[in-house]
């Protein structure tokens, strides 16, 4: 459960950060408003959830050695 809520915090953060760059940029440079803005927005998408895993990963898991049961 944590990593959705995780992922979803990135996600709503992310965009919020890609509107405000592509509002930005329609004042600045109309033209390239759309792409950029349509790309970034992708890209949260796809790059959020592989984040969201490598932060919610077990201490053990990030160290390479297995652990042994007791």
């Amino acid at each position: 459960m944590l990593i959705l809520i995780l992922y979803l915090s990135i996600v709503v953060v992310g965009e919020f950060l890609v509107v405000v760059l592509g509002l930005t940029l329609d004042r600045a440079y109309p033209p390239i408003s759309l792409p950029v803005s349509l790309s970034l927005f992708f890209a949260v998408l796809y790059f959020a959830w592989p984040f969201s895993v490598r932060l919610t990963e077990p201490a053990h898991a990030k160290s390479g050695k297995p652990q042994l049961p007791l």
